[in-house]
């Protein structure tokens, strides 16, 4: 049967949720493209930016959906071009949010030609030839590759999610720490001991909605002060996006267990809180909060409370743990293994992005000639007025000036 791919007008509310649910109930589908979390989302959206849904049907049935936003984005960092974002507004306000393992919903039995067809559909068929996605699903990876090949220009910036296999933790005889390096597991187990002559360490995991929300203000409070003391402000804690959202999640999506809040105590003081997504077997760490000094040497509370989750979480039958993208030691130290996103920027070709293109690949190869030998630099000496328009037209990120 042929596929049919549309942009529309969102149903009622009520009517998206119901297609969207049946849908990912057909799809790889992950928590930030569950009904959970997008059903949220276009609840905090204001009218401005409100969505466009891409639909893609076999006859009467939907088999992919997404919801775009048309926004803006640059060229050579000044050329305003029109965009399409998926799932994402273009907005920090918004954006903030940070979704991961982004992608369309599509019928898993037949999901890339779907996807790719859907994409196909947004760069050729609306009138807008860009699109972008941040820290999208790996298979996105796959269709930027047969986007490339088709002639569209495409920047990809490749992301790694850290994970633990707790499968792997639940064979093992002695859990999850013996999995770690050396230094790592010593770390931990010091740490841990150092904490219980304070106290009895426990983890406690919330047990209604209403307990869930007492534990995330009290991670605020403590996310909030690691940040303060770093003279710096999360958004986490002071967008008000970002408070209506998370409350909102909870309230949603707790009672079918996909939310998780853990508190984990040394005696009557808190050491920490974990407030993580659950979703068909995996549990994916989303936001901290951590109380510091207790311990006058190693005092590593976010070592210890992440594992004592993935041990918790081994033990209740839980299949990844994930500590999402970001290069942070502490995710590379506790991971086991590691999984691909990808942001990446798809332009139909035109001279102006192929002038773009050409002058990134030209910054690209002055920035590696820089770096050979110092015969080499003092050769291109003479090239560094080049050097220097090309950094005032190109950006410096992978989207540049949205």
């Amino acid at each position: 049967m042929a596929l049919n791919i549309a942009l529309e007008s969102p149903p009622p509310r009520a009517t998206l949720a119901a297609w969207w649910r049946a849908l990912e109930s057909r799809a790889t589908a992950t928590f930030f493209t569950s009904w959970s979390w997008i059903g949220c989302w276009l609840n905090i959206l204001p009218p401005h930016l409100q969505p466009q849904l891409l639909v893609a049907r076999e006859g009467e049935v939907i088999v992919g959906l997404g919801l775009v936003i048309r926004g803006r984005s640059h060229l050579l960092r000044v050329i305003p071009v029109p965009c399409w974002r998926l799932h994402a507004t273009g907005e920090v306000e918004f954006d903030c949010l940070t979704i991961e393992y982004n992608g369309f919903l599509a019928e898993e039995s037949r999901a890339m030609p779907i996807k790719d067809a859907m994409l196909d559909f947004l760069l050729t068929r609306t009138g807008v030839s860009r699109f972008e996605i941040t820290k999208a699903e790996a298979r996105f990876a796959e269709l930027a590759a047969a986007h490339q090949q088709r002639g569209v220009l495409v920047r990809t910036a490749e992301l790694a999610s850290y994970i633990v296999d707790l499968n792997e933790v639940r064979q093992q005889a002695e859990g999850y720490i013996p999995l770690l390096s050396a230094n790592t597991r010593s770390q931990v187990r010091r740490s841990l001991s150092g904490y219980r002559k304070l106290g009895e360490v426990t983890l406690t995991q919330a047990g209604s909605a209403q307990e869930a929300k007492a534990f995330l203000n009290a991670l605020r409070a403590l996310h909030a002060q690691k940040w303060e003391e770093r003279g710096e402000e999360s958004a986490f804690v002071s967008s008000k996006v970002a408070e209506q959202f998370h409350d909102l999640v909870i309230e949603e999506a707790f009672d079918r267990g996909e939310i998780q809040l853990l508190r984990i105590l040394v005696g009557d003081t808190e050491l920490g809180y974990l407030y993580n997504f659950v979703h068909r077997g995996r549990v994916v760490f989303y936001q901290s909060g951590f109380r510091t000094g207790l311990l006058d040497k190693q005092d590593r509370p976010g070592l210890v409370c992440h594992a004592l989750a993935i041990e918790h979480n081994a033990q209740n039958g839980q299949h990844i743990y994930d500590f999402t993208a970001g290069d942070y030691r502490y995710k590379s130290s506790l991971a086991t293994g590691r999984e691909p996103q990808g942001t990446h920027v798809f332009q139909r070709d035109g001279v102006l992005p192929r002038l773009e293109e050409g002058l990134r690949s030209g910054k690209q190869w002055v920035d590696a000639m820089r770096n050979r030998s110092s015969v080499a630099a003092t050769v291109l000496m003479g090239f560094m007025s080049c050097h220097d328009l090309v950094d005032l037209f190109v950006p410096v990120g992978l989207m540049g000036g949205a």
